[in-house]
């Protein structure tokens, strides 16, 4: 996959995940709380998970240490863990300036990262991949929400790849 298309990826990521962000503030706190039956807990408990992966992956492109990594996703989760919509709005900013730091600095998406996993050993990955995942992550956890705001009668907001191309 090229420079262009990973970025442009990246972008739709930052842009659903914003769509979704934007669209729990004009909720109620308590739909964000409550407790749903569903594979997390809450909608809070699924941002929550979408911002420590994302912290995980991005350690990961750069090469991070595995261990180190999730001593910064520990950190940062303990600063997420019960925030508002509004304070899980201004972290994920953050984290995206980080990633999209990080993107800036690449010259070659398809270049090999060599990453060291607890469970699966070492594993290879190019980063154009890596990067993909990330989207695609995101873009299941954000049905997720969706399907958990439908559980609330609530309705959700859409963020499939096309809507992104089209606004």
């Amino acid at each position: 996959m090229e420079q262009n298309q990973s970025k442009k990826l990246y972008d739709y990521h930052v842009w659903a995940n914003k769509q979704v962000i934007q669209h729990l503030t004009q909720m109620p706190e308590s739909i964000l709380n409550s407790t749903v039956q569903s594979i997390f807990r809450s909608i809070h408990d699924v941002l929550v998970h979408l911002y420590t992966v994302d912290i995980v992956w991005l350690g990961t492109m750069k090469g991070n240490n595995f261990q180190d990594t999730i001593e910064e996703v520990e950190r940062r989760k303990s600063e997420i863990t019960g925030a508002s919509i509004d304070k899980f709005e201004v972290l994920y900013e953050e984290l995206s300036k980080e990633f999209y730091q990080f993107l800036s600095e690449q010259d070659d998406f398809e270049q090999v990262i060599v990453a060291e996993h607890p469970r699966y050993g070492q594993c290879e990955f190019k980063l154009a991949d890596l990067i993909q995942h990330v989207v695609n992550h995101g873009t299941y956890h954000r049905g997720n929400v969706t399907a958990m705001l439908h559980q609330q009668g609530e309705r959700g907001v859409p963020t499939d790849y096309v809507f992104f191309l089209m606004r």
